[in-house]
């Protein structure tokens, strides 16, 4: 039962990626079907929790909307096969859940401090014009999943210090 405990909690990463993959399908989606209520419903359930990360992960040049969708949707599935072996892959997993957490948790100070737009990033890339103030706490979608990562990183600090304290 532990273990299935802890399979569970090691997923937390994978399922970041995941939401950022099916974000990512939301916009071409709203692209081809503007009218649909269920497209602006999947795309605006996701924005409050998606939108940092994403919008940063598009500046990268060469990466469009489908290549960013197949990288998420790559590290969701190595993210599995980590969670279900993490004697092997503890330092993938490591780097892995807490690349999740740095996403997640820059959703979280953006809307810790309230701020809307993308002002504060010194990139040019982004585009300062989105003004859609979205704070995670009308997000339960958001808190559960920073929580579900947290609890992963966790899971990785502690395999790390039992194989220390082991060796």
């Amino acid at each position: 039962m532990r273990i299935a405990i802890f399979t569970l909690m090691r997923l937390g990463p994978s399922l970041a990626y995941a939401i950022a993959s099916i974000f990512l399908l939301s916009m071409p989606l709203l692209d081809s079907h503007p009218s649909s209520a269920s497209a602006w419903w999947l795309h605006m359930t996701i924005l409050p929790v998606m939108r940092e990360p994403i919008y940063l992960l598009l500046t990268v040049p060469g990466i469009g909307i489908w290549s960013a969708t197949v990288l998420l949707m790559l590290a969701s599935v190595f993210g599995i096969r980590v969670a279900l072996q993490p004697q092997r892959h503890y330092r993938s997993g490591f780097i892995h859940a807490h690349i999740a957490l740095i996403a997640t948790g820059l959703t979280v100070g953006r809307a810790a401090v309230a701020q809307a737009g993308l002002a504060d990033f010194a990139i040019p890339q982004l585009q300062p014009s989105d003004w859609s103030f979205l704070p995670l706490s009308y997000s339960p979608l958001g808190n559960v999943l920073f929580i579900s990562v947290l609890l992963a990183c966790i899971c990785c600090h502690v395999t790390i210090i039992k194989r220390t304290m082991s060796a």
